[in-house]
């Protein structure tokens, strides 16, 4: 688990593994078992920390049909729902983050 450079939203972790694979449905068992440790231990934390909020868990994964070869790498997005998007970002494009990654990665890890 690791907190982007730039997150948009407050809290954004990403999951990526360590070994190489453009598929998640390729992933062995035993990567999957240590996944699942990861983000119930993280979703814990973040639960602990922040009141249960909702949040969006993004799969990203090469596509099905299309062989992607070696360009892809299928990583999990995590986006806790703390505030809305508004108007400025929808128009500039732009994402508003009152904490830095350093920060919230120091809160949930003393959590």
């Amino acid at each position: 688990m690791l907190a982007p450079y730039a997150p948009r939203f407050s809290f954004e972790l990403a999951v990526y593994p360590k070994r190489h694979e453009p598929a998640f449905e390729n992933t062995p068992d035993n990567e999957l078992a240590s996944l699942s440790s990861i983000l119930n231990e993280t979703l814990g934390r973040v639960g602990r920390l922040l009141n249960r909020p909702d949040y969006n868990l993004i799969i990203h994964n090469a596509p099905c049909r299309n062989s992607v070869g070696d360009f892809f790498h299928w990583h999990i997005e995590f986006m806790p729902v703390l505030a809305r998007v508004a108007g400025f970002e929808w128009g500039t494009g732009f994402h508003i983050n009152p904490i830095s990654p350093e920060e919230s990665v120091q809160e949930l890890k003393a959590v």
